[in-house]
């Protein structure tokens, strides 16, 4: 595992009180708000921690795309993914088997196109804030691997909150567990923006993409 980052001296009190308004405050700010803003929040808040991340010296910008460093993981991630489909396959079974693979049967180029710019955009942005500049910037907070790993994963969870859905919160929280267990061993942006992709592009595929993103929803949010 990659050493964490010593960050410049700062105040823990007022650290903490960063931490709370970014990852606390501002999901339940964004809850509020209309649902079109929620995909602006996610793509925006990414950029946001990218520059942040790359205006800071003491970041190893390396863990952002470093091919070679996300490969050290793959083999660890095929298997875990395996599982976790199983587990997903079986949640869509008891919880909407109405909705199994409604989207590539119904719309099959709205589809196509999540399936192609979720990872890059969506997921990818979201491991930067949730992962990379979260484990980078509050490592001085939570010493602990394991309270890193919990802290990012549950405050993953609570940042679901915007969709309105408790499922949604609940897998998100499991999922984000997950991304925090392969970040905090391999410190790789790439690396667990790709299991964050394979997971998302999977549950729009077998019917439960309705839990985090309602197309119905959407498009009433954005005559309004």
């Amino acid at each position: 595992m990659t050493s964490i980052s010593t960050m410049p001296a700062t105040p823990s009190r007022w650290r903490w009180v960063e931490l709370i308004l970014i990852f606390g405050v501002a999901p339940l700010a964004l809850a509020l708000a209309p649902r079109r803003m929620v995909t602006l929040g996610i793509i925006g808040s990414g950029l946001a921690a990218l520059a942040a991340l790359l205006l800071d010296p003491t970041f190893p910008r390396r863990q952002l795309w470093d091919a070679a460093l996300a490969r050290q993981g793959l083999r660890a991630l095929a298997v875990r993914t395996i599982c976790v489909w199983a587990g997903l396959f079986l949640f869509a079974l008891v919880r909407a088997r109405e909705h199994l693979f409604e989207m590539p049967r119904t719309r099959p180029i709205a589809w196509l196109l999540v399936m192609l710019l979720y990872p890059p955009i969506s997921a990818y942005s979201q491991e930067i804030m949730f992962r990379t500049l979260f484990f980078h910037r509050y490592a001085g907070l939570l010493r602990r691997p394991a309270a890193r790993v919990l802290a990012s994963g549950l405050l993953f969870g609570w940042a679901h909150i915007v969709v309105h859905n408790l499922s949604a919160i609940f897998l998100a929280a499991i999922g984000g567990l997950l991304f925090a267990a392969t970040y905090e061993r391999r410190r790789s942006t790439l690396l667990v923006s790709l299991e964050h992709g394979l997971y998302g592009n999977f549950i729009f595929t077998i019917g439960l993409g309705g839990l985090f993103y309602n197309v119905h929803r959407a498009l009433a949010a954005v005559s309004q």
